[in-house]
């Protein structure tokens, strides 16, 4: 099975950072007893922002030290991390969760992963990484059928995701679906795995 465990963290609170960006203040028209009024709203502004930078950076701090744990197989530690970096609500939560979902998956809690993929997607149905991550959880799991189901929401969502048939493949060849699992490995190798090409003349020619 091929696997997808590493991201990127981008941060969060993009948007209000942004916005607060955008806040101008005229001084030709700061006269007398306004200066202060606007002076303090200029306070609580770069208060806002600052709060906002610190949140991000908190943020990008845990989730990069869970990628970093997760890396080094310490799924346990890595799962507190998620937790933090989730508290903090950041702007990519479906990265978050389906990554959580993989430690709790390399860990052996398959239904703890699966609940955390079905998390990611409430958020962004679209979201191909959440329905490939679940897929490999369902398939440790033993639920072949969901697996596959899941497999074929991603080369909906990503015709060109070799992986996904790849690893589709692969299931159906666990069911005895060889006919089915020979499709696949030559859509694969179409697309350019190497892999899928070796497993399609091993099996398949």
């Amino acid at each position: 099975m091929k696997l997808r465990n590493t991201a990127i963290a981008i941060g969060i609170g993009a948007a209000t950072a942004a916005g607060l960006s955008l806040l101008k203040v005229n001084k030709n028209l700061v006269v007398g007893s306004t200066a202060v009024v606007v002076g303090a709203g200029l306070m609580i502004a770069l208060k806002a922002k600052n709060d906002v930078n610190s949140k991000e950076r908190n943020y990008e701090y845990f989730f990069n030290r869970a990628q970093d744990k997760f890396e080094l197989a310490d799924y346990e530690e890595a799962i507190l991390d998620y937790n933090k970096a989730l508290e903090l609500s950041p702007t990519e939560i479906c990265l978050v969760y389906s990554m959580r979902g993989n430690a709790k998956r390399n860990s052996g809690d398959f239904d703890g992963a699966i609940s955390d993929q079905n998390k990611a997607l409430d958020f962004d149905p679209l979201y191909a990484d959440g329905y490939f991550n679940r897929a490999i959880a369902k398939f440790k799991k033993g639920d072949f059928v969901g697996a596959i189901n899941d497999y074929s929401q991603v080369v909906n969502i990503n015709p060109k995701d070799s992986d996904a048939f790849f690893n589709r493949a692969n299931v159906k060849k666990e069911r005895g679906e060889m006919k089915g699992a020979c499709e696949d490995w030559r859509k694969a190798a179409d697309l350019g795995d190497d892999d899928a090409a070796k497993f399609f003349r091993e099996n398949c020619e």
